[in-house]
């Protein structure tokens, strides 16, 4: 007779399968939906704070969901000159990148045409036929065009309309929601039920409150970058700021793309010891904030071993893309707290009770309120 365990765990396997097949499946819904809990995460405490003053539930959620939509569309406008002109020089700076590899080719020839004499010393019959082949074609980078935004502006505009959904009904129901949770993980046992009920509060806090400040530091960071870029005199300094402030939301993946892109830019732009100078402020930039700004701020907010938030990272970028990587760390710290593997600090269950007393005062407020 087959043990418990071992059918156990064949089926945990199958489970596990099937759950990552269905997240990259339906990457489409999904991701926009994830985003959406995860912006509402970050916002409640404005709602929290918009229920205090004494603003109906439905107003609030209407508010911070207006507030968060006007946000990302003013950010859409500014940032999208800076983007369209990225993208006008993306051919020139490829070009002025083939150029300089192609330096570097000429540096080797001399090389390459000594292993070609030892070749042709050893066996004249292979050095013939290795030359045989030549005249490549130029490669070059297909740009996206007009038609492909046509294309693609259908599922934009639906997963724009799935986020702005989930995300008001999120605001606007989610006492409720973290009511109905914690009373079916807790089953009858009301003490369970009153934790769970804290830990989806705690978890609301931290993820809030950890974004937050990260958003803070990297915005610092992004103006930091532009302005070195600046002063050195690299092209188009806001394009480079900007996307220091947005790899940043990516822990060790995203620096390290973006290092390596200035690091190509550099050698375009500068010549000699001044090719690596650009990459060289930022990764003197970046340890910087890694090492002393993020934690002082963050505290022991983020007390996750950092092989699992790399594995974190991995997989949701494997699923749904840059998307992936920009909800993996919430995602990751707000499963942590919930599933009670992760001890928040004194200072954040403090924060927790008072936002707690303070919903619990704005119920109460409501409710009287709609009795008279």
């Amino acid at each position: 007779m087959m043990s418990s365990r071992s059918v156990t765990l064949p089926l945990a396997l199958i489970a596990a399968i099937l759950t990552v097949a269905a997240l990259k499946a339906g990457a489409s819904f999904l991701a926009p939906t994830v985003l959406a809990l995860i912006t509402g995460v970050i916002l409640s405490p404005a709602i929290a704070l918009l229920l205090h003053l004494g603003l109906p539930r439905s107003a609030a959620a209407g508010s911070v969901l207006a507030f968060a939509l006007v946000a990302l569309t003013t950010l859409a406008l500014v940032f999208e000159p800076v983007l369209w002109r990225a993208l006008d020089r993306l051919p020139a700076v490829w070009q002025e990148l083939q150029d300089t590899l192609r330096q570097f080719q000429d540096a080797l020839r001399g090389l390459n045409q000594m292993t070609e004499d030892v070749k042709e010393a050893i066996s004249p019959d292979a050095a013939g036929g290795a030359n045989g082949g030549g005249g490549g074609e130029e490669s070059s980078v297909p740009l996206p065009s007009a038609i492909d935004a046509i294309a693609l502006a259908p599922t934009i505009a639906a997963q724009l309309m799935i986020f702005t959904g989930v995300l008001f009904f999120f605001l606007f129901t989610r006492e409720s929601i973290y009511d109905w949770a914690s009373k079916t993980l807790g089953g009858r046992n009301t003490q369970a039920q009153e934790r769970y009920k804290s830990s989806l509060v705690a978890a609301e806090h931290m993820v809030s409150r950890y974004f937050i400040t990260i958003t803070l530091i990297n915005a610092c960071l992004g103006v930091a970058v532009a302005a070195a870029m600046m002063v050195i005199g690299m092209g188009s300094p806001i394009l480079w700021g900007l996307a220091a402030f947005a790899v940043n939301f990516i822990p060790y993946l995203g620096p390290a793309i973006f290092a390596t892109f200035l690091l190509l830019g550099g050698i375009v732009t500068f010549d000699g010891f001044m090719a690596v100078m650009p990459v060289g402020i930022y990764l003197c930039m970046n340890m910087t904030e890694g090492q002393f700004v993020t934690p002082s701020l963050v505290g022991k907010t983020l007390k996750v071993n950092p092989l699992l938030i790399f594995l974190s990272l991995v997989f949701f970028l494997w699923i749904w893309g840059p998307l992936g990587g920009f909800v993996a760390i919430p995602v990751l710290l707000w499963v942590l707290l919930v599933a009670d593997l992760m001890t928040p600090d004194q200072d954040l269950m403090q924060a927790v009770e008072r936002r707690q007393e303070m919903e619990e005062e704005a119920a109460a407020a409501a409710a009287a309120q709609a009795g008279e």
